[in-house]
């Protein structure tokens, strides 16, 4: 849905219109297996369970699944487009993966970071 409204207004909008159900959903968190089924597909059954009103945040897609990036993305897309229009307000969510040495999925290639260089030592 466009809109030509500032982005301030359009929070302020979203927020008149959201219900408490729907404010305390955005503070939340679901780790992404949750939403995937045993054939590591997204599940829009498991999704209503969990995202009825929205959700602020969806945790390692790619760590939690051991899917490759590629399949990781396309579960996440699948959410987003669930949360756009399947939800009353269709608020997208923050995807969040383990990334302080890279991106952390089967696969990917991680670095070494400062704590860990300095351990070897």
């Amino acid at each position: 849905m466009a809109t030509t409204l500032s982005h301030e207004a359009h929070v302020e909008q979203l927020l008149s219109q959201m219900n408490l159900d729907e404010k305390i959903a955005q503070i939340g968190a679901v780790y992404a297996i949750k939403l995937i089924n045993t054939d590591v597909q997204f599940d829009p059954t498991k999704a209503a369970l969990y995202l009825a009103h929205g959700i602020g945040q969806i945790t390692r897609v790619g760590g939690g699944s051991m899917l490759p990036p590629v399949q990781s993305a396309a579960i996440a897309n699948s959410i987003q487009h669930y949360l756009r229009d399947q939800t009353r307000l269709g608020i997208p969510a923050i995807v969040h993966e383990e990334c302080c040495a890279g991106y952390t999925a089967f696969g990917a290639t991680t670095f070494p970071q400062a704590i860990g260089l300095a351990a070897m030592w």
